[in-house]
């Protein structure tokens, strides 16, 4: 899907350190500044729980800074404020009567199209057949578009 020589760029290039959460809904879940982060976009699977194995769902690997949002506006402000992540995971319902995780990708491309920027590597762990379809095919079209 994606060349190794956009992979090792994305490998190879340093991140901005992550400050610590602020009050609200975003958590800094595990990390150091040597690797590289995922935002993971979820309402209520923490990616880092004992029983499941969610990281497999990182498009990216295991070893990661995890930063956890858990809608729009927390997914928004953590972008603007540093930048893209490593990869994101998305996940399509964030909730009733709020944003979904396509309107967060739809804000993402949009984002990247200004800021001429591939978008980062992602994946989803959404149980929503129909919306993870959605973000892919949305992504997946800016990308080849890029």
């Amino acid at each position: 899907m994606m060349s190794s020589e956009f992979w090792n760029l994305l490998s190879t290039k340093s991140l901005k350190q992550i400050p610590k959460p602020e009050e609200g809904n975003i958590k800094l879940l595990s990390g150091n500044k040597e690797t590289i982060t995922l935002l993971w976009l979820d309402d209520r699977i923490n990616p880092l729980e004992r029983r499941m194995d969610w990281l497999a769902y990182s498009p990216i690997g295991r070893n990661v800074n995890v930063v956890w949002v858990k809608n729009y506006v927390d997914f928004k402000n953590w972008i603007q404020n540093n930048g893209l992540p490593g990869a994101i995971c998305f996940d399509y319902d964030l909730g009733e009567k709020t944003p979904t995780g396509y309107d967060c990708a739809k804000w993402l491309v949009d984002y990247c199209q200004k800021n001429h920027l591939p978008p980062p590597p992602w994946a989803s762990q959404s149980t929503n057949p129909e919306g993870k379809a959605n973000i892919n095919r949305l992504l997946k079209n800016y990308l080849n578009s890029f």
